[in-house]
């Protein structure tokens, strides 16, 4: 006779809520992935180029291929991350002695303690409808967190500029003008005697403006991108594969936002914030290895 074994009903349950979380654990959202192919460009801008910033000095970069995020990452993919693996965000914890996020009045930065990845740019819950917008008040420590839970990495500076020049030299890759069918910015304030477009004040669903040459959205435009990168000056020489200064206390941020001029959308400006800081216009995309 064949002997039947019946599982304990409070087994059952460690059972269901053991394998559950480990199905749960498992679940990463879907990359859309751009092949960015090797090779050599000038980092930086050239002097003569409008609202240059000192700390733009051009060097030759060699870079080995790699891939990156079609699209910023959305809200949708980092709740994914959020309900996987139970993460608590620098602004629902309070790091750096402050909870929630900076927001931009029109006029200043104002801290809002509610405020997380949650919510809008405004400052407004965001309604699931939305949820294919860029996630925000990002601090680069979640940043980084998403990218290592994911198998990934965040772009360093350099892979971040190659790729949103797209073998373009210019100060945009659209050119010597940026206009707002090709990226997401205060169109109020255009670059140089460019023409003023449509400023919607808000942040858009990615993908809503035109691609790049290689087919990235959102490169000069919607939202400013973390880079692995500690912040410093640029070395004289030229590099291979650069990963930036092994410490520092500033994490690079690149890339333009709704809110600010096309100016601050340059391919080759730079940015620079507190690993923990958060402000309504910052998120991020990740890169991987072929």
């Amino acid at each position: 006779m064949v002997k039947t074994f019946k599982m304990p009903a409070k087994w059952i349950v460690f059972f269901v809520l053991v394998h559950g979380a480990i199905a749960v654990t498992a679940q990463k959202p879907v990359i859309e992935w751009v092949d960015i192919p090797g090779g050599t460009f000038t980092m930086g801008s050239p002097r003569n180029e409008a609202n240059r910033k000192d700390d733009e000095h051009q060097h030759k970069v060699t870079l080995s291929a790699f891939k990156m995020s079609k699209f910023e990452i959305t809200v949708a993919q980092f709740k994914v991350f959020v309900d996987s693996t139970g993460y608590i965000t620098d602004a629902e914890k309070g790091t750096g002695g402050r909870k929630g996020s900076a927001l931009w009045s029109g006029e200043k930065w104002k801290s809002n303690a509610k405020v997380n990845w949650r919510y809008d740019e405004l400052g407004h819950l965001l309604p699931p409808g939305e949820y294919n917008h860029p996630v925000v008040h990002m601090s680069w420590n979640d940043a980084k967190a998403f990218a290592d839970w994911l198998g990934c990495s965040l772009p360093t500076e350099a892979q971040w500029e190659y790729a949103a020049r797209a073998g373009t030299t210019t100060a945009f890759w659209s050119g010597k003008c940026l206009n707002t069918s090709q990226g997401n910015f205060n169109g109020d304030y255009p670059y140089l005697n460019c023409s003023k477009g449509p400023f919607p004040g808000r942040i858009m669903p990615v993908g809503s403006y035109d691609a790049n040459p290689w087919g990235l959205y959102d490169m000069e435009g919607n939202v400013r991108e973390w880079c692995s990168d500690c912040y410093d000056l640029y070395p004289g020489e030229s590099q291979v594969n650069p990963a930036g200064p092994e410490s520092g206390g500033h994490r690079v941020f690149r890339g333009g936002a709704w809110c600010i001029p096309a100016s601050a959308c340059r391919s080759a400006l730079r940015s620079c914030s507190k690993p923990d800081g958060r402000y309504d216009y910052l998120g991020f995309r990740v890169v991987s290895f072929l």
